[in-house]
């Protein structure tokens, strides 16, 4: 006998075999129950009988008989064992509904929806959360008259000698959970698919019941096989928990393959992909390159499918989305399992439904025909690079970094430099220093996860001039009391859509046509003074660079494999008109790479 559950699934294992939706259970033998919660028969007719003696005798349970005969379950009602079985009478349900269904259809949602393990008596004050044998729990309770799932008891504590029975008004409505409406709804191809593709099974052979070897290989006479999905349990949604509550957001078939089309431009990935090594530069002046090869047309079907994916679960007793079932109170963000932010829940939740949201027993299922993300909320945020912790080399052997915390008048902190989803608590950046009288900061930083899309670059510069707050000190020891500013030029490598090394040099004339709107000027063939940029050396200066499409993705190739930005200063350190006006030292709290879509979302929403 196989008998299945998934991974995430509470079960019973009295006698090591798992109770489980869809399966038929072993009969067990007297001993195995004797123990536990026997059913006293009283003077009541009924108790010298089975379970299934006394359904089947009694004429108010003819469709629930013929059911349940119809499944295959009578020979376990006959079995001496105990169970509550709540029997729904004739007329107060439909039958014809349940006919049709698969034997194994009809076992797990209709005739283990009305039993479960042991004795649940109805006497007294009764509050219980019944787990029934088909995984669901439904709620038994009352004080005096009683009800079952929502339905009312109209005879109560029908014993028998393996269990106790409930004649019921209605039939308990079955409900998939979210994981099984995966594969039942309707027009969710495309999403049962690949889920399905990452669902897998094994023997656990410590719940099977061991048989004989055979030809020494061991047989099991229960196989106990346990049903568990990777992608579930990376998404940190136990969808297939009962006790478990969820909102996921299903595309349609249509919607699934919109999303796609409209995210698999940003992963365009090649066969080989070319980049600078610059960790194994012995100079500034480096050529060395490495490469990667991958299947670019997998690679690229794999990951958009999962940024599809990745943020349709809500948890329901997260704070963020309560509101969403009706508790506590509406906000403007909803939170994602795999603990991503969403900024327009109406728009993701409920302007695209179609019909109703379909309960499910953990929750709840809202079927859209279009998936409402923005980009940068999802597959294309907003990148940011610091020296601090994206510095890959420094030259010449004479600099050197060293960490700054940035510090308000009164000496508290500096926070929230970059935005309160930065997560910083206290603002540190990398001040870099040239360590002599005649040498100047080179540096190069990596940018990994860009993606094939168009950036604007811009340079958070630090100020040099600190405000004398603390004892005429910055509180790390250091001294700032010049104004110079830095002036920098910028040079972007990366592989171009051929797979060959390229060198992108951005420019302030082209930056500020950029701006402005003006006829753009050639992007120059190499960077000078007429290229660099320069800051406000008395404020957090957030200074535009320019604009770049890259012509592959890197994200998902892995940390070692990504466009770098080569950063040096056009000071002549023989010039000591330039090295009196600007700073040879390097104060660079980040570079922002900013989707050019999320700019203009935010222009055309000011």
């Amino acid at each position: 006998m196989v008998i299945d559950k998934f991974f995430d699934m509470k079960y019973i294992n009295k006698i090591g075999v798992v109770l489980s939706a869809g399966f038929v259970l072993a009969a067990a033998s007297c001993s195995d129950f004797s123990d536990y919660n026997e059913v006293s028969v009283g003077d009541s007719s009924t108790g010298s009988l089975t379970l299934w003696e006394n359904i089947s005798q009694n004429t108010q349970l003819k469709d629930f008989a013929a059911l349940v005969k119809q499944s295959g379950y009578d020979s376990v009602l006959n079995t001496p064992r105990s169970l509550t079985v709540w029997a729904p009478l004739d007329g107060t349900f439909i039958r014809a509904q349940f006919d049709t269904l698969s034997k194994e259809q009809l076992l797990t949602q209709f005739v283990k929806a009305h039993i479960a393990e042991y004795s649940h008596t109805a006497t007294g004050k009764v509050e219980e959360r019944v787990h029934m044998l088909n995984e669901k729990s439904f709620d038994f309770v009352g004080d005096g008259s009683y009800t079952f799932a929502n339905r009312t008891i109209s005879t109560a504590n029908l014993p028998s000698n393996n269990g106790v029975m409930h004649l019921m008004n209605g039939a308990a409505q079955f409900y998939h959970n979210l994981y099984e409406y995966i594969s039942v709804g309707s027009g969710l191809d495309s999403l049962r698919n690949h889920f399905l593709n990452y669902e897998q099974k094994y023997l656990d052979q410590s719940a099977s019941v061991k048989g004989p070897m055979v030809d020494g290989v061991q047989t099991y006479i229960n196989e106990v096989w346990v049903t568990y999905n990777t992608l579930v349990n990376q998404l940190g949604a136990r969808i297939a928990n009962e006790d478990s509550s969820y909102t996921f957001v299903m595309p349609t078939n249509e919607a699934f393959m919109e999303m796609y089309n409209r995210v698999k431009p940003y992963y365009n990935f090649i066969t080989t992909t070319k980049v600078h090594d610059v960790a194994s530069y012995s100079s500034a002046s480096g050529t060395d390159t490495k490469t990667t090869t991958v299947n670019a047309s997998y690679m690229t079907d794999s990951l958009v499918r999962r940024q599809i994916v990745r943020n349709l679960i809500y948890s329901n007793n997260d704070t963020y989305n309560q509101w969403i079932v009706g508790k506590g109170t509406s906000t403007d963000t909803i939170r994602s399992t795999t603990r991503n932010k969403f900024s327009n829940p109406q728009a993701i939740l409920n302007d695209h439904l179609v019909g109703e949201p379909v309960m499910a027993s953990n929750g709840y299922a809202r079927i859209v025909d279009s998936l409402a993300f923005y980009p940068w909320e999802t597959f294309c945020p907003e990148l940011s690079f610091s020296p601090r912790r994206n510095m890959v080399k420094l030259f010449p052997a004479a600099s050197s970094m060293s960490p700054v915390t940035v510090r308000n008048a009164d000496g508290s902190p500096l926070t929230w430099l970059l935005g309160p989803e930065t997560l910083e608590t206290e603002y540190r950046y990398g001040a870099i220093s040239a360590g002599g009288d005649r040498v100047k900061p080179d540096f190069f930083l990596s940018l990994p996860d860009a993606m094939s899309t168009t950036y604007n670059f811009y340079v958070v510069f630090m100020p040099t001039l600190w405000i004398d707050s603390i004892q005429g000190q910055h509180p790390n020891g250091l001294v700032y009391n010049e104004s110079r500013p830095c002036w920098l030029n910028f040079q972007l490598q990366y592989c171009d859509a051929k797979g060959n090394t390229q060198v992108y040099n951005f420019s302030k004339a082209y930056a500020d046509s950029l701006l402005s709107g003006g006829t753009l000027p050639k992007v120059p063939a190499s960077v000078s003074s007429t290229t660099a940029f320069s800051n406000d050396p008395q404020k957090v200066d957030t200074v535009f660079i320019g604009q770049f499409t890259f012509p592959v993705n890197y994200n998902g190739l892995g940390q070692d494999f990504y466009p770098s930005l080569h950063i040096t200063s056009p000071i002549s350190v023989f010039n000591n008109t330039q090295l009196s006006t600007y700073s040879r030292d390097v104060h660079i709290a980040a570079i922002l790479m900013r989707p050019v879509e999320l700019e203009e979302f935010e222009a055309k929403n000011k």
